[in-house]
């Protein structure tokens, strides 16, 4: 077969218009500043919600992994955020690959963390390895408390770029004066004491405080979602706290903390979604397998080698037959997916379509015979 010519014409190429040197190369975290959307999806205010839910994302991995039982989230009067949770706390200590602490390798390299490899975390969320390091680029300032081993360290980056703010005595700012490190960072302590100063008590877990945009943090989506965990993950005691005084909103005259916890899981947060009269009782269906599959699994020497690895798959089903009719969106590994998702689903099922009557606006249809389902897979 012959193909046919192109008829469109072409503008002659002069030489040297089109070479190498056209080419562009991001390297490290500029990529991220140069295109954001790609990495939290949008710049407006679910891309805000998406930044902060990185972080928190790291602190509900470590209650997946049995390691805490407490995330705290503190909206201030400056639009920053703050995630503390009680956890065993960002590593401190020196990766040997890149010289650096482990504070500055989670929070300034892409691809970086402890979800590679299979061993620190069984089951986890968010962009693997590139969560906080893109949370760290958007902001003007983010500001990370270690409390391990019976010591605190910190560290403070503007943009990614790890340095020292000099702050007002009224309290830290993301305008404050930086210096960025010149000939090497370090984690500091608070006080302008020697790294690694005392803890107080036994206490362990990270506090990550970030100012990445001037507009606030929706309150109503973040308290839908810090729900939503606290019935995915039973027992994790989730709590919200809104500093801000944001007329319109229960804090409005004064700091407002709302607690989610719910060691009934699944089973309640369908007792929770069903606001229709019961048929049935919450029916609770639970299993475990194990299986093999080959990942690409980071090895001691820093490389990404392919291992055959053991996994444990959970399947935790909660439903109840009601008299109601409504669809749910769609959850994986504890987080909810806008695009929904064909490997697993949360959904209500009634009656053929003929059978559910057209509401009017602002009524709920209804249809005989609704299931309210709930059902998660962890691997």
């Amino acid at each position: 077969m012959t193909a046919t010519p192109s008829t469109r014409p072409r503008r002659p190429a002069a030489e040297g218009d089109y070479t190498a040197r056209h080419l562009s190369v991001l390297e490290g975290l500029e990529a991220v500043r140069k295109r954001p959307g790609m990495y939290i999806g949008s710049t407006d205010g679910r891309g805000l919600m998406h930044c902060l839910w990185e972080i928190i994302d790291n602190s509900v991995d470590e209650a997946l992994a049995e390691q805490a039982g407490r995330i705290e989230v503190t909206l201030h009067a400056d639009g920053s955020v703050e995630v503390h949770d009680d956890g065993r706390g960002i590593p401190v200590d020196v990766e040997p690959k890149t010289g650096l602490s482990g504070v500055e390798v989670v929070f300034t390299k892409a691809h970086a963390g402890g979800k590679f490899g299979g061993g620190s975390y069984a089951a986890s969320g968010g962009l693997h390895g590139v969560g906080a390091s893109v949370v760290n680029a958007l902001s003007s300032r983010l500001d990370v408390h270690v409390e391990r081993g019976g010591r605190v360290h910190s560290m403070s980056f503007r943009r990614g770029e790890p340095g020292v703010f000099d702050d007002p005595v009224a309290g830290p700012s993301p305008d404050a004066p930086f210096r960025p490190f010149v000939d090497g960072s370090e984690c500091w302590s608070p006080g302008g004491r020697s790294a690694g100063s005392p803890a107080p008590g036994s206490a362990t877990g990270p506090t990550v405080r970030c100012s990445c945009a001037r507009r606030r943090s929706p309150t109503t989506s973040l308290v839908t979602r810090a729900r939503q965990t606290s019935y995915l993950v039973p027992g994790l005691r989730l709590v919200v706290r809104d500093e801000r005084g944001v007329a319109g909103t229960p804090g409005e005259h004064g700091p407002h903390e709302e607690v989610f916890v719910h060691d009934g899981g699944i089973g309640e947060y369908v007792e929770f979604l069903a606001t229709d009269p019961a048929v049935t009782d919450v029916w609770r269906l639970q299993g475990t397998g194990h299986f093999r599959e080959t990942v690409p699994v980071l090895d001691a020497q820093g490389h990404m080698s392919p291992t055959e690895v053991e996994r444990e798959c959970t399947v935790d089903v909660a439903l109840r037959w009601g008299t109601g009719y409504d669809t749910q969106p769609a959850l994986v590994r504890e987080h909810h997916r806008h695009a929904q998702g064909r490997h697993a689903r949360r959904r209500v099922r009634g009656g053929p379509a003929e059978d559910v009557p057209q509401a009017g606006r602002g009524e709920r249809p209804t249809a005989q015979g609704g299931q309210r389902q709930a059902w998660r897979r962890t691997t």
